[in-house]
């Protein structure tokens, strides 16, 4: 058997024992010996380290990217190559196989394609491959029989900024698949501004691209307009891949989703199937605005119609979206790597606030180190307190480097944009109390952290350890403060504002603190790389966090919070406005009836009845956001969560919240089985 690894590959031709996971590929033309090739994340343990992954189609390329610690496969390429009827969908099924080694497609074979390319930025400059300039990638990332991949980069013309980018896949028969993208977005290169020009994509002599865009400091975009989301040399197969959702969420790399969505619910009017340069898609007009925006979410409402959902319509807004994030000035690029910037290296380096900085709420350097400021056309805002989750989900269907790399330009800006010394330095800590967070920009920042840590390649010297350790870093921060020391018994961390000011007791947005515990349940998930005494301390620390959404949805006893108004916008958590988190001697109240009381003006009336408040039965509600919260509470079998949460979901009116879920399914998180 031969074992899969990111250096080598294996294609495997016998299929021995079939596995849960399949996919489906459609195309829109049909035709024999279409080359396909996507993402795909496997369960611990379903695929051994010595064992090869076959298919129910002949000579399956599996190029593993990342393993679980116990050295199953996580995360793979599959291509190939199938025969398929035009738009009727072909099941792959895979399974454990026996495998043949192959000889990999080299750069030496793409040559012989004699495929040209050239990208041209106006008066900047153009740059063009052809001949021996493809047997110099900045990047082998895919080796293989089947399909072998190479990223290559060139800077436009003597632009200090503006570089031009190709992924491109090579297919066993001659075909290849080309990604075009140009970047403005370097690290530390004096005077970044906007770069305005007509740009011009071009391959095998043929016109594909071209369009007036301008582009922002710290942003990118694909070379891209239309339907099609890549460039063919010859005919384009024209092929959507659809994976097995129930698998896909058994990962775990994904949350669990219980919504059913209709075919015509509203939602879908507003998913894009096109792209071009810039466009919004479905990110809201100011990333910081207040209220309900669909991209925030442990993953972001258009994620979740895919994950969700078998309906076609939402492979296009899951890649239209994490496309668009090009929009947004966080592709801070190393220049003396080309690759996102390593924590380690940049211990005291803070974004630079001023100018047309497309960051906001940006920090402090103690040591007056700073990015250049930035000039001209001011980019889509980054708000941490807001973000989205973006890339991942593209590059678990995809494979993408591209996409890989949107994951890890949105942890390394949130890392850049905070204080030196509240960041704990090239720790990368997220502090809840800070400003550039506040406690819910914290729980994102971890989370798009964990999602970096989770899809960047073992084998990636640069970068991997980076995010390893960052995560290990924030789990040991939190540890600290709330575990080794006294502190309430409530899972409270500490807040950035009192929201009671005035009052004489101290109170929090109850909905930031189940942002946080959430995306702490999900890394538990998802960061498979850290070291065995710091997963000890994230279970033990969620246990303790995950109290701050059980004790919400207690029983009548009058020392409970009555569940039934477990929605709160705000919540009383101190009995003083200056209660110690630091040391955790608050004072703090002495059960949840006092909580319930300070909170409400009255006792727990003892008596069960419906959910209310919070704007329920909305799904978008402050309901809706304790649902992934409590969800992971139970799935992590914490004390008391499946009481409470089956005390929740006994409820009279239970069933509007769900029925509202099938509309808006961004928070119909549960339990993973």
């Amino acid at each position: 058997m031969a074992q899969i690894s990111s250096n080598t590959f294996a294609v495997a031709i016998k299929p021995v024992t079939f596995l849960a996971a399949s996919f489906q590929l459609t195309s829109a033309v049909g035709g024999s010996a279409l080359p396909f090739a996507l993402g795909y994340a496997f369960r611990k343990g379903e695929v051994p380290a010595t064992a090869s992954v076959a298919g129910s189609i002949p000579a399956l390329q599996v190029t593993g990217k990342n393993w679980w610690p116990d050295g199953s496969l996580k995360f793979a390429t599959i291509s190939g190559r199938a025969d398929l009827t035009a738009n009727v969908a072909k099941t792959i099924k895979l399974a454990l196989g026996t495998s043949t080694s192959g000889t990999a497609l080299t750069t030496a074979d793409l040559r012989r394609t004699n495929i040209t390319a050239s990208i041209a930025a106006g008066s900047f400059g153009t740059v063009s491959w052809g001949g021996a300039d493809w047997d110099t990638p900045f990047q082998s990332w895919i080796s293989g029989p089947q399909m072998s991949s190479w990223v290559y980069r060139k800077a436009v013309g003597s632009d200090p900024h503006l570089t031009a980018w190709l992924e491109v896949r090579l297919f066993v028969g001659g075909a290849v698949e080309v990604l075009p993208w140009v970047e403005n977005g370097y690290l530390n290169v004096a005077n970044p501004t906007n770069k305005n020009a007509e740009y011009v994509f071009a391959m095998g002599g043929t016109e594909r691209f071209r369009r007036t865009i301008d582009i922002p400091n710290h942003c990118r975009t694909v070379l891209i307009a239309g339907t099609n989301f890549s460039y063919w040399l010859g005919t384009d197969p024209q092929i959507i891949p659809a994976h097995d959702k129930s698998y896909l969420q058994s990962t775990r790399l994904v949350p669990a989703y219980s919504a059913v969505i209709p075919s015509n619910a509203t939602i879908w009017a507003s998913i894009p199937n096109t792209f071009a340069p810039f466009q919004q898609g479905n990110y809201s007009p100011e990333m910081g605005q207040g209220g309900y925006q669909v991209a925030i979410g442990l993953l972001p409402e258009w994620d979740v119609l895919y994950i969700a959902t078998d309906d076609a319509r939402a492979y296009a807004g899951v890649i239209t979206n994490a496309f668009s994030a090009g929009r947004f000035g966080i592709h801070y690029r190393d220049e003396t790597t080309q690759r996102p910037l390593r924590f380690s290296s940049y211990p005291n380096l803070v974004t630079n606030g001023g100018g047309s900085v497309g960051i906001s709420n940006t920090g402090a350097s103690t040591k007056n180190t700073y990015t250049p400021i930035s000039q001209g056309t001011t980019p889509a805002t980054w708000d941490s307190p807001h973000h989205p989750s973006i890339g991942f989900t593209a590059y678990l269907l995809t494979g993408r480097y591209y996409f890989m790399e949107e994951v890890q330009f949105s942890a390394t800006v949130n890392f850049l944009k905070n204080t030196d010394f509240e960041r704990k330095f090239s720790a990368g800590v997220f502090q809840s109390n800070v400003g550039a967070n506040t406690t819910r920009g914290a729980g994102w920042a971890v989370r798009t952290l964990a999602q970096a840590a989770c899809i960047t390649p073992d084998d990636d010297l640069t970068l991997r350890a980076e995010f390893s350790n960052s995560i290990a870093a924030n789990i040991d921060f939190y540890y600290t403060r709330y575990i080794t020391q006294t502190s309430n018994p409530f899972g409270f961390i500490a807040p950035y504002s009192n929201y009671a000011a005035g009052s004489g007791i101290y109170a929090e947005s109850m909905w930031m603190e189940d942002f946080f515990t959430a995306s702490f349940g999900y890394t538990m998930d998802v960061a498979s790389s850290i070291p065995s005494v710091t997963v000890a301390r994230l279970n033990e620390f969620f246990a303790w966090k995950a109290q701050s959404v059980i004790g919400r949805l207690g029983g009548t006893s009058p020392s409970e919070f009555l569940y039934t108004s477990a929605g709160l916008y705000t919540m009383a958590i101190a009995p003083t406005e200056t209660p110690d988190f630091t040391t955790g001697q608050g004072p703090w109240f002495k059960n949840w009836g006092e909580i319930y009381k300070a909170t409400l003006g009255s006792s727990n009336p003892g008596v069960n009845g419906p959910l209310q408040g919070g704007n329920f039965p909305e799904a978008s509600s402050y309901w809706g956001n304790l649902q992934p919260a409590i969800a992971y509470a139970v799935q992590n079998k914490v004390v008391g969560a499946a009481v409470a949460y089956d005390r929740m979901k006994s409820a009279s009116n239970w069933s509007d919240f769900v029925n509202s879920s099938n509309q808006t399914p961004v928070w119909s998180i549960i339990p993973h089985k």
